[in-house]
């Protein structure tokens, strides 16, 4: 048995499930007393030992988080999948309705960022003594300063 099969076995700690996620040891406890994670088993000591499938549990709480999932409807999803409640469907849609909210969030900061750009050009060709003006579309029409 190689050593990384005895420790899948063994389970990880908790500084290893960090450093194997990129989740600090905070935000993991944090994540258990939220109800993310769910029946993380404890040694006789009472430390925390994680097995594969809670490291990518968690890699994937992080990737709700990373969409601004409320940590409330990931816990509620957690209870669905770990008990098994609901149907597959429930599930589905549950991150179907999640996605929805992720692309208009999406498409509202592609719209901010087309006229972050729109904003910058103007600065720019200000810089070199060009009046792009102010209409609607700032970039529609590019006209010299008059020196």
């Amino acid at each position: 048995m190689s050593i990384a099969e005895a420790q899948a076995r063994l389970g990880f700690s908790i500084g290893e499930v960090a450093d194997r996620t990129g989740v600090s040891i905070d935000t993991l406890r944090y994540y258990e007393k939220s109800g993310l994670l769910p029946g993380i088993t404890r040694t006789g000591a009472g430390r925390r030992t994680y097995s594969e499938d809670d490291c990518g549990w968690i890699l994937f709480v992080r990737r709700l988080r990373a969409t601004a999932m409320p940590i409330g409807e990931i816990a509620r999803y957690a209870v669905l999948v770990r008990e098994g409640v609901g149907i597959p469907a429930d599930r589905r849609a549950m991150l179907e309705a999640h996605r929805d909210r992720v692309s208009a969030a999406r498409d509202e900061l592609t719209e901010a960022l087309t006229i972050l750009d729109r904003k910058i050009e103007h600065y720019a060709a200000a810089e070199h003594g060009i009046d792009v003006g102010c209409p609607s579309d700032p970039v529609s029409t590019v006209r010299l300063i008059d020196t």
